[in-house]
């Protein structure tokens, strides 16, 4: 019996981190969208747009693609800025758009990831000391998502 309140209570506990966290979605301009990932069903990504679902197939946010700076998880109201966010971090992705390259610098983690719009992996990158350069000049042009940590930066192929 003992065990079994241990582990139900350490599935509340769960459950309640969860709900504090969220997915959230930093446009260009405005105000970011914040939803909890205890809420969150799934996320549907189209060539157009990004739209966040309920466990019950209910809408709970949308966001043209074109329109997005940042998608992050982590806690509601950090600094909406991106200047904030920038020095916060202090993780730098440049250039953007580019050619041929993008270099990344102060990034957390050990691994980088390119998805293109539709959410297919393309490319893996191992970083060191949180430092890479990556070729993407054998991608056509387009837009296309850096998952660096829990950050995706939208990067622009010319």
């Amino acid at each position: 019996m003992k065990r079994k309140t241990i582990l139900i209570s350490l599935l509340f506990v769960a459950i309640a981190a969860m709900a504090e966290t969220a997915l959230i979605i930093q446009p260009l301009a405005g105000n970011e969208q914040a939803n909890a990932l205890a809420q969150i069903g799934y996320v549907k990504v189209t060539p157009d747009s990004l739209f966040v679902f309920s466990h019950g197939d209910f809408l709970l946010s949308k966001a043209a693609i074109k329109d997005i700076r940042h998608i992050r998880c982590g806690e509601p109201n950090q600094p909406t800025n991106i200047d904030d966010v920038q020095s916060a971090t202090t993780c730098r992705v440049y250039p953007n758009p580019t050619q041929d390259r993008l270099v990344i610098e102060n990034a957390e983690g050990e691994k980088v990831y390119i998805f293109d719009i539709n959410g297919r992996l393309l490319q893996t990158a191992n970083l060191q000391d949180g430092n890479a350069t990556l070729n993407v000049s054998p991608l056509p042009q387009g837009e296309y998502l850096l998952l660096l940590n829990t950050q995706i930066v939208k990067f622009i192929k010319h």
